[in-house]
């Protein structure tokens, strides 16, 4: 397959390249701007760590060499080419082959690696195809990109001649799928905050789909996914809720979080969209306790029923075995309470 004929001009093809001929291009919308003025070998550095990573990719290939049906996706540049796709592939080699001295396995097989070939000025169709090929890989197919990453791309792409539009029609998308990404990353832009690293930027995103949410935020969103208004004091109020309040230092107190989990969002939702419940919750108070004040008659009832067990259970390990006059007090006391919240809430069931 190695010795397959090159083919050139404005074709696109599958190519052999030599791995000194590729480079990274600093303008990918997966970097979002970040590597913009810097050197190859800055870039390299930063794929190697967090949030991309690419360390974890060098005993695969040391191990399996370069997969062929799995080729990278570049670009002519002159007589060199530029990665669209495959980025993180590439750092793991370059790792490698600068230091040889370091590793040991199928180095060789690595010198010289597959390229989907596009040139150097491709056509409308070949842009399209870029963009499919990269939306299916890394939107909505097997080889996932982080969420902030997938916002980026959206992002970028939806500036482009044809828009919002051309880019739910080529990647099949609905625009609900695209609001998850664009919505907060352009929020956070406007307002000026910086974007959470790692999967947290998917939290904000989870958040932004429940409409108590969006209410408290007085978030409004025009068909482009631009964001037309928003309450920026309420925003940073969010933010506390869900990544914890700032430090001095500008990070985030992740202990502070009233929510971690994104199962935990709609109770948010629920609190926040009640005047009266979210002044508990801003006033320190705990999600649960905030919760209540917003809680049908039924649901306080339910929350009765489970707390009346817990209190049960708890108190019964505490006590045993104690013979402390005061804790066998508390004990009977305990009983003539549980029996009549019992009651009541048997009285009170619908």
């Amino acid at each position: 397959m190695k010795n397959m004929p090159k083919k050139t001009g404005s074709q696109t093809s599958l190519q052999y390249l030599s791995v000194d001929l590729l480079d990274f291009d600093p303008a990918n919308p997966r970097f979002g701007g970040l590597m913009n003025g810097k050197t190859q070998k800055h870039i390299q550095q930063a794929l190697m760590k967090e949030p991309y990573y690419a360390f974890e990719l060098v005993d695969s290939f040391l191990k399996n060499g370069f997969i062929d049906y799995e080729p990278l996706v570049v670009k002519r540049n002159g007589t060199r080419y530029l990665v669209i796709e495959g980025n993180r592939r590439l750092a793991a080699i370059r790792e490698i082959l600068e230091h040889q001295d370091r590793y040991s396995g199928r180095i060789e097989d690595l010198k010289t690696i597959p390229a989907l070939v596009f040139p150097e000025r491709p056509d409308e169709e070949q842009q399209s195809e870029m963009r499919i090929y990269l939306g299916v890989r890394h939107l909505i197919g097997f080889r996932e990109w982080p969420s902030l990453s997938k916002a980026r791309f959206l992002d970028h792409l939806s500036q482009e001649e044809g828009g919002l539009n051309r880019i739910m029609k080529e990647l099949r998308l609905t625009k609900t799928q695209v609001r998850r990404f664009l919505v907060p990353y352009r929020l956070l832009n406007s307002a000026r905050i910086a974007i959470p690293k790692g999967e947290d930027f998917w939290m904000l995103g989870e958040a932004l789909s429940r409409s108590g949410i969006k209410s408290f935020l007085k978030l409004e969103v025009d068909d482009s996914l631009g964001v037309a208004n928003y309450n920026k004091k309420r925003l940073g109020l969010l933010l506390d809720c869900i990544y914890g309040s700032k430090k001095p230092n500008g990070e985030r107190a992740a202990a502070t979080r009233v929510v971690s989990d994104t199962r935990d969002l709609s109770r948010l939702a629920k609190v926040l969209d009640s005047e009266r419940a979210s002044s508990v919750l801003f006033a320190g108070k705990s999600l649960e306790e905030a919760e209540i004040h917003v809680d049908t008659r039924e649901e306080g009832l339910r929350r009765l029923a489970k707390m009346r067990k817990d209190i049960a259970v708890l108190l019964k390990r505490l006590t045993k075995g104690s013979k402390d006059p005061e804790t066998l007090r508390l004990v009977q006391t305990h009983k003539d309470f549980d029996r009549a919240v019992k009651k009541f809430i048997r009285k009170e069931k619908p």
